[in-house]
C-alpha cells in the first residue's frame, strides 16, 4: 500500500505544471543583428542551443511572447520560430531556428525585455517528451 501511494505521490509531482522540475532543455542567446540605434528600428536575433540528447519538435508551436517596456517599441509581442527546415529527417529541426525580434529604443541606453520563452522538446533516449516555458530576459543596449 505505501508503495501505491510514493508512486502516486511522484506521478503527481512529475506533472505539476508545464516543464516544472525538468532540467532547461534550450539556452538562449540574444545578440542585435546589427548595433541598435536609438530612433531607428533594429533588430535582435535570438539563437538557441539544446542540451545534449534532447530534440526540439518542429511541428508544434515554438514561440517566444515579449513585453513590452516603457522606451522600447516591439512591432509584435508574439513571435514564432519559422517552421520545420526542409533538411530534417523527422518532425524535429535538424538546426535550430532562430527568432527575430524587430525592436526600436526611444533613447540610448540598456533596456531588459521580459518575455515567454514557449518549446515542445523530446528525450532521444527515453523518448520522454514535454512542453517547457521558461522565462527569459532579452537584452537591448541602444546607442
Amino acid at each position: 500500500m505505501l508503495n501505491i501511494v510514493l508512486g502516486m505521490i511522484f506521478a503527481v509531482s512529475q506533472l505539476s505544471g508545464t516543464g516544472g522540475g525538468l532540467p532547461q532543455i534550450l539556452h538562449p542567446d540574444f545578440k542585435p543583428a546589427a548595433p541598435i540605434k536609438a530612433g531607428k528600428p533594429g533588430e535582435l536575433v535570438v539563437s538557441f542551443t539544446a542540451v545534449k540528447g534532447y530534440a526540439v519538435d518542429g511541428t508544434l508551436p515554438f514561440t517566444l511572447k515579449v513585453t513590452p517596456v516603457p522606451g522600447v517599441t516591439l512591432n509584435k509581442t508574439e513571435l514564432a520560430a519559422p517552421a520545420i527546415d526542409s533538411k530534417a529527417k523527422d518532425h524535429y529541426y535538424s538546426t535550430l531556428p532562430t527568432i527575430k525580434v524587430p525592436v526600436l529604443a526611444a533613447k540610448p541606453g540598456n533596456y531588459e525585455i521580459p518575455a515567454k520563452l514557449k518549446y515542445f522538446f523530446c528525450n532521444k533516449a527515453d523518448g520522454f517528451c514535454s512542453t517547457q516555458t521558461l522565462d527569459v530576459k532579452i537584452p537591448v543596449s541602444a546607442e
